[in-house]
C-alpha cells in the first residue's frame, strides 16, 4: 500500500457551540459543525446564512464580458446552435 506523505490536520469545532447551533436552528450536528467550521457561530447569522434569498446574490453582470456572453448565448439559442459549457468541480462555489 502507498503511504501518503501528507499529514491531515482536522479542526475539531467547539462541541458546545455545535450543540447550541443544532438546538437553536433545529438542524443536524453535522450541519452545525460545517457552520462552525465556516466561522458562522451565531444563531441569527447562521439562520441568515441558511435561508438566503436572491437579494444575497451578486449581480452576474459584474463578471467580465457577461453582456457579450449573454449575447452569444441568445444568438446560439435563436439559431438553434449547440452550446457547450465548460467548468470545473467547484464552478458554482463562488459564494464561499
Amino acid at each position: 500500500m502507498i503511504r501518503s506523505k501528507k499529514r491531515w490536520q482536522i479542526d475539531r469545532p467547539d462541541e458546545q457551540l455545535v450543540a447550541q447551533l443544532s438546538a437553536d436552528l433545529n438542524v443536524s450536528a453535522m450541519l452545525a459543525k460545517i457552520l462552525v467550521a465556516r466561522n458562522v457561530t451565531d444563531s441569527v447569522q447562521a439562520a441568515g446564512y441558511l435561508q438566503m434569498d436572491e437579494t444575497s446574490l451578486h449581480d452576474p453582470y459584474l463578471l467580465f464580458d457577461m453582456e457579450k456572453s449573454v449575447d452569444l448565448l441568445r444568438t446560439a439559442i435563436n439559431e438553434q446552435q449547440q452550446i457547450t459549457v465548460y467548468g470545473d468541480y467547484d464552478a458554482g462555489a463562488t459564494r464561499f
